[in-house]
């Protein structure tokens, strides 16, 4: 039930989005255009050839897998206001907050973004309101001003607004990403859970160190499922977990 109703109400705001973005009027008070700077494809690159090339399975899964769980751009490509954006006193957060309307059928909405910043961290929000209901919480992000920490906090609570619905109360995906000084990422994706039987329902945590070896981390439902690490050169191994008594492992080579 959640995964067709979810599906039918992120069409609708996905062609929301979309449509949101082809409007354009002169405005010369505009919305900031800090964008968040983290980049997957510069982690992507961070990995060895030998481990992108192989022919494995696993090793393909491996890449797959991180891909996956790094892929933000969804969420941060609807993170920009459309240029028609008009500057409103209602606040999502302290500091400016610009809306606007979109229509799309017989649906009406209206976003309100918000950014602002301090000494150390930059700070956006998003809000979807579904006609004249409620606001409710869509993104919200942050990162320090020197990119090596940051959160993007995407809200299904939304689709409360779409379908008078309380499926989706406390549901989000949260990704995570931290870079040390020596060059190392650590990222993370959570599906948090919505009950009290789990904590999340899907978890990543990739490590990609800066000679590129690393790990990849997969739990299911407040369980690891597997776990994969490769060297700097791409050679790699696998262990799946099948309960408290039952693994499979293996290993490739390049």
């Amino acid at each position: 039930m959640i995964r067709t109703n979810f599906t039918k109400a992120w069409v609708a705001i996905f062609a929301v989005a979309t449509i949101s973005m082809g409007c354009n009027k002169e405005n010369d008070d505009t919305p900031p255009a800090e964008q968040l700077s983290f980049n997957t494809r510069e982690v992507m690159d961070k990995l060895p050839q030998g481990l992108i090339n192989s022919d494995d399975e696993y090793a393909q899964q491996c890449v797959d897998d991180i891909e996956s769980a790094l892929d933000m751009s969804t969420f941060m490509d609807n993170m920009v206001p459309p240029e028609d954006a008009v500057k409103t006193s209602k606040k999502a957060v302290s500091g400016d907050t610009w809306s606007w309307n979109v229509t799309y059928g017989d649906m009406s909405y209206t976003f309100y973004w918000s950014y602002e910043e301090d000494n150390a961290k930059r700070y956006w929000t998003m809000d979807i309101q579904f006609n004249d209901g409620e606001r409710y919480s869509y993104i919200s992000a942050w990162e320090s001003k020197d990119g090596k920490n940051g959160e993007v906090i995407y809200n299904f609570n939304w689709v409360d607004a779409y379908e008078g619905s309380t499926d989706y109360e406390d549901l989000y995906w949260r990704y995570s990403w931290t870079l040390d000084d020596d060059g190392n990422y650590e990222f993370g994706w959570d599906y948090d859970s919505n009950t009290e039987e789990y904590d999340y329902f899907l978890k990543y945590t990739v490590v990609v160190n800066a000679d590129g070896s690393g790990y990849i981390d997969y739990y299911s439902m407040d369980v690891q499922f597997y776990h994969m690490e490769w060297d700097a050169m791409g050679n790699g191994s696998w262990t799946y977990f099948y309960g408290e008594e039952f693994t499979q492992s293996g290993s490739w080579s390049v």
